[in-house]
Formats: C-alpha cells, sequence, structure tokens
C-alpha cells in the first residue's frame, strides 16, 4: 500500500483503519474518538499541533501558558548526534528526537552505555520523514532536533507512571495510565480513570485488561489544572504528565493518540469520549 500511502493517503488511513479496527471509518459524519482524530488530521488547522508536539518547541508553548515550573530541566539541543559531547553531560540523562514516537534513550549511568549504538539510532531518527506513516502532517513539519533533558526519577518507586489527561476544549475528562513501561520493547500497561480515579476497566477491551494496581497521583487536582490550561486551544489532545517523589512534571501533547487507531478503548468509550470533541468547520 506504499502507493496510497504517498498518493491517496485518506484512502490509506481508510485501509488501515478497517485492518486494525475492522470496521469503516465514517468522514462524512465521524462519531467516535478515532474518527474525529482522523477526521482532524486532514480537515482541520493543524499548525498549532506542529508546535506542540514538537518536544523542544513545546516548551515555549508551556511557558506562556504559565506552567514553566513543571518543565523538565533541560541539558542540552542538537542538529546532529556529532554536535553531542557526552564528556560534557552528567552521569545520567534522557536523550530523544524532537519529533515522532519512540526513540527515548534512557541513561542511568552513561559509563555503562554504547554511545556509538545511541548515536546512530538517533541520527536515523532525526533523519527519517516521521508523519508519512499514518499521515501525521503535522509532524512533517517539525524540524528535527536531539534534545537532552534530566533524568527524573523516583527515590521511593522505580516505575516511572505516566498519566495521561485526554482533554476536550480545555475540559480534562479521563486519565489514561501508562505503568510497567519498556522503552526498548514499545511495552506498556494501560488502565483508565475517571478523575475521581475510579477505575473504568469496563471502557478497556480485554486483551489491555489488567489487576495492575495504579496509586492515585498526590497532586491529581494540580495536575488538572495544568492540562486545563494547556489544552484549552484545542479540541482535543492528551496532556501528559510525570509525578516524581511530590513534583509534577510535564511530558508532552498528543494529539493524534495512536495516530486515531487505537485499540485499547471499547466502542462505547470510544463514542463517549468522541461525542466531547466538537469538529470546526472544514477548511481543507
Amino acid at each position: 500500500m506504499k502507493w496510497a500511502k504517498y498518493h491517496f493517503p485518506q484512502l490509506y488511513v481508510s485501509i488501515l483503519y478497517h485492518d486494525r479496527l475492522r470496521r469503516w471509518i465514517n468522514w462524512k459524519n465521524p462519531k467516535d474518538l478515532n474518527e474525529k482524530i482522523n477526521w482532524l488530521k486532514f480537515y482541520s488547522d493543524t499548525s498549532m499541533w506542529t508546535i506542540c508536539a514538537d518536544k523542544y518547541k513545546v516548551r515555549d508553548y508551556v511557558k506562556k501558558c504559565g506552567c514553566e515550573e513543571i518543565l523538565v530541566p533541560l541539558i542540552g539541543v542538537w542538529k546532529s548526534v556529532d554536535e553531542i559531547d557526552f564528556n560534557d553531560l552528567p552521569t545520567s540523562f534522557v536523550l530523544k528526537p524532537n519529533h515522532g514516537c519512540g526513540d527515548v534513550f534512557v541513561v542511568k549511568d552513561k559509563s555503562e552505555i554504547n554511545f556509538t549504538e545511541i548515536c546512530n539510532r538517533l541520527q536515523k531518527a532525526i533523519n527519517s520523514k516521521f508523519g508519512y506513516e499514518l499521515a501525521e502532517w503535522h509532524y512533517l513539519n517539525i524540524s528535527p532536533c536531539i534534545i537532552c533533558e534530566k533524568n527524573i526519577k523516583s527515590s521511593t518507586c522505580a516505575d516511572l507512571i505516566d498519566y495521561k489527561i485526554w482533554c476536550f476544549d480545555g475540559v480534562p475528562y479521563y486519565v489514561l495510565t501508562c505503568s510497567e513501561r519498556d522503552v526498548e520493547a514499545h511495552k506498556t500497561t494501560l488502565n483508565l480513570f475517571d478523575l475521581n480515579w475510579n477505575r473504568l476497566d469496563n471502557y478497556m477491551t480485554p486483551k489491555y485488561r489488567n489487576d495492575i494496581i495504579v496509586p492515585k497521583p498526590v497532586h491529581l487536582d494540580k495536575m488538572l489544572n495544568y492540562a486545563k490550561m494547556l489544552s484549552k486551544p484545542f479540541p482535543e489532545v492528551r496532556v501528559d504528565f510525570y509525578e516524581v517523589d511530590g513534583m509534577i512534571y510535564f511530558g508532552e501533547l498528543t494529539f493524534t493518540s495512536r495516530s486515531g487507531l487505537m485499540d485499547y478503548f471499547t466502542e462505547d468509550c470510544l463514542l463517549e469520549m468522541g461525542s466531547k470533541v466538537t469538529l470546526p468547520t472544514k477548511n481543507k
């Protein structure tokens, strides 16, 4: 289907949607969250998505929203791996490209890593045209670079939990958590909660249901307030956070979660969340 990917992207997405979710997408009258995410990709102004999906430039957006205190400390930023001097970096840090998904390197001790392997993978990542694969055009307009951030780690918990707050027009709705994450294998355990921290297991498809206990963030209310401020301009966005030793840290803004091909939510959940998305007037 490579020809369709580049020449007929909407057809390509329709075929992918059917292959993965076993139903056809309704472009004319989208209802559920997956359908509306895909509609927004093709028919809305995504220029702000490009800025906010850029893991480097989004820092300025977070500052403009008055949330600078939750940014993970930045150690460095480079256009190429050739510019990185590992001797100047601390013992522990996180390296990642500013565009795309994955390719995050959590370095616990730089004396134990293969610098050549990491550099090769990072350079390959920033050279890639991420965005074509699933018609996520906003990524294609990001100027690639490599960023290095402080390795935020808890003194009491080995597992860094990702709290992903789904927001619609600046209103938080549900919290998706990612725990027991294996970065290298791209695996994680998912759970869904309402804003009162009630588990919504019936809204997860059977494949993703589990018995993992996920702690409620100590400062959930503050996290929700930050989510409100950061999500206000957007009809739909996922605002990701971490909580480490009582401190809240910003993760990222995600507009096309699994590119609108999510199979971990039930149809009822997708329809409910989709009903909260108000689509703008078509402008493409």
